[in-house]
């Protein structure tokens, strides 16, 4: 039993359901009001616009009769379309009626849908007019602005079902061959045609059928009435169709020319409605016998027979499926022109070049504008499950990369690809390519490729690949001839974010690298590259091994330092100016790192010619062998480094490294012998005036530095260094300059760098030494000149010399000092270095040779010495404990030459306590001196001297003892330098009577002075001895012969030529001076003061008066009285004073009666005196009774011979003495 439930009823009001009805009312009257507007006025504005827009975009006029549009089935219907020619009278293009059926869903899918579109009873007027280029007809105008028109940036969407075209015909008329074609009856029908999917409702078969030239033919439908995707199918079945005989009637200009191409098909063409509409193809392709030529006949491509067979193929999409793709003997001719660049580029036309440019620009996003680039489409699938090419040859023809252009030829081309497809989850495809050289060089590859990804992996081998065959492509990059055979194997992997090779193995044999014959070269006998690794994208290189053997380079340097090499590298001015945007690219993200676990370089050679250098430098290298292990380029971890070779046949060179992570260590194990150093001369000659003609330098030790990468890195040496066979000439000249055998730097302990620098020496060897010194015509020693100087030096001051005490009164303690100078502060900024600390435990000399030339004097001073040996202790500047010293040799060979003491030049301040002896040395030796200096050659002497040299606390004295013996001079010869003072008086007074001169000189001053000079010093102050011993010859033998008085002159009491007891005793010791010194000869000279002496003679007159009157009275009683036995006493001086004032002949003072007064003895005594006359004559006989008293003395008491003694000429004055003395005296001069 059922119950029944009533309906329920809704009731709507009244007023409701009137305001519905209007509603609804209004909708059917604007629609009728819209189909009837459409209806009425779309037509007129339809024809007019297609007509306007007509004439605007293709420059052709259009005329249609009448346009009839159905608004409730959409529906236009177009009669008596006609299209004209370009000269707007002859019809191009007629339709009898022309019927568009549009589709709602245009509104929904935003495309233009059409549901139908049939042209009835077409007429087409085709004229072919031209061939030049391509085929020239009476619409390629319009074409040509079609092809104009600006691109939109989003394809045009459309869809079209049921396309007809219904008893039409086309009238083609050939001007070029002169042939007329027509086609009639012509009946097309398409199911559809889209490029969006979109299931479309169709009710054409697809279909094509017509006449031409009155013969029939017809493609008909395969219709699939039970398949559920409504499916119909089209045949497309050609046999061996010559494509090149429809080519020149393609309306649009093809950047190739078809010589020959024939076109075989079996080919199914689907159109599918559901699920969505599809336009499928699929069968077999054959294209045989293909020859296709660019636009200037040249060869491009051709190719035997090519087989494809279509799956499936989506005509809307062009997506395709081949089960296989098979091409046979293909050859592709390619060609790199200066002039038309590369061949297969050219074949694009101007318009899609524009385009694809067009397209890049738009690519790349603008800066200043926000819009998002519109997503590029995606890409067709395309799957091929076999791709194979057989016997392919490519010809490659190069002008742009090889210079000059160049051909090869690739031949035996074999590819092989097995299910290659674009799909994102698709397998990678197996490859295989194989192809070879017309030389047998090969190259095969085995690996996979990912098409979508566009990935590349798999095994690349090349074998037998000889370089020198592509000499014009390396040429551009490398102006050097290269030849080498190359083999190489590689597991390579490839995609466009990396780029990787594993397992490289590269064998590279008997390379070769010459350019010009001033070039130099670089040949090698093989390079071995084991297992190496290479990543792009992690930025690595790993090579487990490298050996390279046999290297042989030829290196030269021209005249303008420029390597050979360097020529060799060729300039690309366009890659110069990208350098600073590729330099800036490769600046970003991190550094390359390179890891070599082993390299090996064995049995190699290097040449080095320089050119650059005056002389050309020459060396060679030979016998290298350099192991380097476990060297990262980052320097992350430790490595060794090791190097054996020899240098210019004599030479060797060692050395084992190891460094410590980032160089915090390298330790240096060196073991050098006999390097040619004078072969390296020319690089400093241009510092040096002297050239090393011969020089070997040898050293053996280990060689330690850290932070060898920071500012404060140290160095630490201990072995052994010494340089061997050296020998130096002056520039100019061919005689040897400096020379040693060698000089050897046994047990050095150095440390450089470290807070206190420390040079430590067990041994120091100099042995065979030889220096030829020379003092040059400008009085400059040539070892002044050994450095070229910029700027001229400054000759310094002459030292100023003071004696170290006043004069003495001896010549044995002559001696002078320099001046001390003011100073100023040094304030110095920043902290000072430490000194760095030398230390010299022992020094050794052994055959030294100094050879001496003056060449300031004329005629020209030699002197040599010979066999100087010796040997020095310990010398430490941080240790003020000096060395012993003891050297030796001879002087000339003769005279035997002796240094001893003990010194310390390193210490600051230096400490100096030696002495030295030289005896026996030939004096005629220094009559280029003598004659120069002193006037005079010396004819015989020898010299010795004794030195002694104290220096402590900067201050220096010194002792110089020089004995000259039998000093000998010969016949004067005059000079513009010879002294004039007297010279044979100076050696007169110094020599003594068995001819010897002794000479003492002392020499006191302090080495801080910046003026002090040692050797201006002795100089000086011998100078000083010799001058002083002739302008203060009496002084010389004063201080030589006891006494400290001046014996220039003896006094004597005035009026008197009587000596005294203090003058006998100067003339006692005068006398002593001149039977020691028997050279010398006496000058007496008498003198006197006319005033006291004329006081004087007047006293002696008077008393010789007093005296004759005694003599007188006693003579009378005694005649045997004689005046000289006559004295007188007091009482006799008061008697005979009256008797001699009386007999006196002067006005006198008389009494009042005319008689002459009686006056006391004093004032008779005056007035005698003051009337008493004295003439010149009275005075020089005074002064020659007093040289008489003084010669007799001399000869009779000092036994002076007489005929040493000469009197003078006697001085009446006081004119020319210079000193303080009296002038009644006896002046004494030597010769």
């Amino acid at each position: 039993m059922t119950t029944s439930t009533p309906e329920t009823k809704i009731s709507i009001p009244l007023w409701r359901r009137w305001q519905l009805v209007r509603i609804l009312g209004v909708i059917v009257v604007l629609t009728l009001l819209l189909a009837i507007l459409s209806w009425a006025l779309l037509p007129g504005y339809v024809k007019r616009i297609a007509a306007e827009q007509t004439r605007t975009q293709i420059g052709r006029k259009l005329d249609i009769d009448e346009i009839h549009f159905s608004p409730f089935q959409l529906i236009l219907t177009a009669d008596g379309v006609r299209l004209y020619e370009a000269d707007q009278k002859a019809v191009a293009f007629a339709v009898k009626e022309l019927v568009i059926k549009l589709s709602l869903s245009s509104v929904f899918h935003q495309a233009l849908v059409l549901s139908e579109l049939q042209l009835s009873a077409a007429d087409v007027h085709l004229v072919r007019l031209s061939a030049d280029g391509h085929g020239l007809y009476n619409f390629s105008d319009v074409l040509v602005k079609i092809a104009a028109m600006p691109k939109s940036d989003n394809p045009f969407r459309f869809a079209m079902a049921n396309i007809q075209v219904k008893n039409s015909a086309i009238d083609l008329d050939d001007k070029v061959l002169a042939k007329q074609f027509k086609i009639t009856d012509l009946n097309i029908g398409v199911p559809f045609i889209s490029n969006f999917p979109k299931a479309i409702d169709s009710f054409v078969d697809p279909h094509l059928s017509g006449r031409i030239n009155g013969a029939g033919f017809a493609l008909n439908a395969r219709a699939k009435p039970f398949s559920k995707s409504l499916a119909t199918t089209l045949a497309i079945d050609l046999e061996q169709l010559d494509l090149s005989q429809y080519v020149a009637y393609v309306p649009v200009a093809l950047p190739v020319q078809i010589a020959r191409a024939k076109l075989s098909t079996k080919l199914d063409l689907n159109f599918k409605r559901e699920p969505q509409a599809q336009v499928l193809l699929s069968g077999d392709v054959h294209l045989q016998d293909v020859d296709i030529k660019d636009s200037q006949a040249t060869d491009l491509l051709k190719l035997a027979d090519l087989h494809a067979q279509i799956k499936q193929m989506d005509v809307m999409t062009a997506s395709a499926e081949l089960t296989q793709l098979h091409l046979t003997s293909p050859q592709v001719w390619i060609d790199f022109s200066q002039k038309n660049g590369f061949n297969w580029a050219n074949l694009s036309t101007p318009d899609s070049k524009k385009a694809a440019q067009s397209r890049l620009a738009k690519a790349i996003p603008d800066k200043k504008s926000q819009v998002v680039a519109v997503p590029a489409p995606a890409l067709p699938f395309i799957s091929i499950h076999d791709l194979q090419i057989h016997g392919g040859e490519v010809h490659v023809s190069d002008a742009v990369h090889a210079q000059p252009a160049q051909t090869l030829e690739l031949q035996h081309l074999v590819l092989q690809v097995k299910g290659l497809s674009t799909a994102k989850d698709a397998p990678a495809a197996p490859v295989k390519l194989t192809l070879a050289t017309n030389t047998d060089e090969k190259v095969d590859f085995e690996g996979e490729l990912q098409a979508l990804a566009g990935s590349l992996k798999g095994k690349l081998t090349l074998n037998d690949i000889e370089l020198s065959h592509y000499q014009n492509f390396i040429s551009p990059f490398l102006r050097a001839n290269l030849s080498a055979k190359l083999n190489a194997k590689t597991e390579l992997d490839f995609n466009p974010e990396r780029f990787s090779l594993n397992e490289l193995s590269v064998n590279l044999d008997h390379l070769r690298l010459q350019g010009k014959p001033d070039d130099g070269s670089v040949a090698f006998d093989s390079l071995v590259i084991e297992k190496a690794r290479l990543d792009t994208q992690a930025k690595t290189l790993t090579v487990p091994a490298v050996s390279l053997n046999g290297v042989k380079t030829d290196l030269r340097r021209d005249n303008q330092a420029v390597l050979g090499f360097q020529h060799w590298l060729a300039v690309n001015s366009k890659a110069g100016q990208d350098a600073p945007a590729t330099v800036k690219a490769q600046a970003v993200g991190p550094a390359w790192r390179v890891n070599l676990e082993q390299f090996d370089l064995k049995d190699s050679e290097i040449a080095f010619n320089d050119q650059s250098v005056n002389p050309t430098v020459k060396l060679n290298a030979n016998g290298i062998n350099l192991s380097l292990s476990q060297f990262k380029s980052d320097l992350s971890q430790a490595f060794k480094l090791s190097l054996k070779s020899h240098f210019n046949r004599k030479g060797q060179f060692n050395f084992n490294a190891q460094a410590t992570p980032q160089l915090k260590q390298l330790s240096v194990t060196l073991d050098a012998q006999s390097l040619p150093v004078a072969a390296f001369y020319p690089y400093f000659s241009k510092l040096l005036n002297v050239e090393i003609t011969k020089g070997r330098a040898s050293a053996k030790g280990k060689l330690d530095m850290s932070d060898v990468l920071l500012d404060q890195r140290q160095f630490a040496y201990n072995g052994s260094l010494s340089f061997n066979d050296f020998k130096i000439y002056e520039n100019g000249s061919d005689d040897d300059f400096l020379e040693w055998k060698d000089i050897i730097f046994d047990g050095i302990n150095a440390k450089i760098g470290s807070a206190q620098p420390v040079i430590n020496l067990k041994k120091l060897t100099l042995n065979d030494f030889f220096a030829r010194v020379v003092l040059s015509e400008k009085a400059r020693l040539n070892l002044q000149d050994i450095l070229v100087k910029n700027t001229s030096a400054k000759t310094a001051p002459d030292s100023v010399i003071t004696p170290a005490n006043p004069v003495p009164t001896s010549v044995a303690s002559v001696s002078a000092s320099a001046a001390e100078t003011s100073k100023a502060d040094n304030k110095v900024a920043g902290k000072a270095a430490m000194p760095t600390v030398i230390r010299i435990t022992q020094t050794e000399l052994h055959g030294g040779n100094v050879n001496f030339t003056d060449n300031f004097i004329k005629p020209n001073y030699h002197a040599n010495l010979t066999n100087i040996s010796g040997s020095i202790g310990l010398l430490a500047s941080d240790n003020p404990q000096p060395a012993n010293l003891e050297l030796h040799g001879t002087v000339d060979n003769d005279a035997p030459l002796l240094i001893s003491g003990a010194i310390n030049p390193l210490a600051s301040p230096i400490f100096l306590d030696i002495t030295g002896s030289a005896n026996g040395l030939e004096l005629t030796r220094l009559t280029p001196y003598s004659a120069k200096y002193a006037g005079y050659p010396i004819e015989k002497g020898k010299l010795s001297m004794q030195v002694s040299y104290h220096v402590e606390n900067q201050q220096l004295k010194a002792e110089n003892s020089i004995t000259l013996d039998q000093l000998t001079f010969g016949e004067y010869v005059d000079g513009p330098n010879v002294t004039k003072l007297p010279v044979m008086l100076a050696v007169a007074l110094l020599r003594d009577n068995q001819g010897r001169i002794a000479i003492n000189l002392p020499i006191s001053g302090s080495l801080s002075d910046p003026q002090f000079s040692v050797g201006g010093i002795i100089f000086k102050v011998f100078v000083n001895l010799i001058t002083k011993a002739v302008t203060s010859p009496f002084a010389i033998l004063g201080s030589m012969f006891g006494g400290s008085e001046e014996l220039s002159y003896v006094e004597f009491n005035p009026g008197l030529a009587v000596l005294t007891p203090p003058a006998m005793a100067k003339l006692d010791n005068l006398a002593k001076a001149l039977n020691h010194r028997s050279g010398l000869k006496l000058d007496i000279v008498g003198r006197v003061d006319p005033e006291s002496d004329g006081v004087g003679v007047r006293k002696t007159v008077l008393e010789s008066k007093l005296r004759d009157a005694k003599w007188r009275e006693l003579h009378q009683k005694d005649r045997s009285i004689k005046l000289a036995d006559i004295e007188l006493n007091a009482d006799d001086r008061n008697k005979y004073l009256q008797i001699v004032y009386q007999a006196e002949k002067f006005d006198k003072p008389r009494n009042l009666i005319g008689m002459a007064k009686t006056l006391q003895t004093p004032e008779a005594e005056a007035l005698i005196l003051k009337n008493m006359s004295v003439s010149e004559d009275d005075l020089r006989v005074l002064a020659q009774q007093r040289e008489d008293v003084v010669r007799d003395y001399l000869e009779n008491t000092g036994k002076v011979q007489r005929d040493r003694l000469y009197l003078i000429a006697p001085k009446l004055d006081s004119s020319g003495i210079k000193d303080k003395g009296a002038s009644n005296r006896v002046d004494f001069s030597l010769k």
